[in-house]
């Protein structure tokens, strides 16, 4: 049987969570919005073969950038011992509104 704890304050938990998922909606379309606008520049550097771009005070600027990582499928399935002896493990909370 589960616990039930009856918590007293002044925090409107409802109102909160109305709040919270209203900004997270508005996160989203902002970051919608600015990769739109970050695409439209993009697309006129490369037509016109641009790594640099002044706008005013700023200046846009394209970079080709090198990653290296490991490919941890193959890693798991050639070298599984020592993928196994080389694992990390981390715990960590999760806040969440559903």
């Amino acid at each position: 049987m589960k616990n039930t704890k009856v918590l007293v304050t002044d925090i409107n938990l409802e109102e909160q969570a109305g709040i919270i998922l209203s900004l997270s909606q508005k996160i989203e379309e902002l970051t919608e919005l600015k990769k739109e606008k970050l695409q439209e520049v993009r697309q006129l550097m490369e037509e016109n073969n641009l790594k640099e771009l002044p706008a005013g005070k700023h200046t846009f600027k394209l970079s080709e950038i090198l990653r290296n990582s490991l490919d941890m499928k193959t890693m798991k399935a050639k070298y599984a011992e020592l993928y196994k002896a080389l694992l990390k493990s981390s715990v960590y909370t999760k806040m969440e509104l559903v």
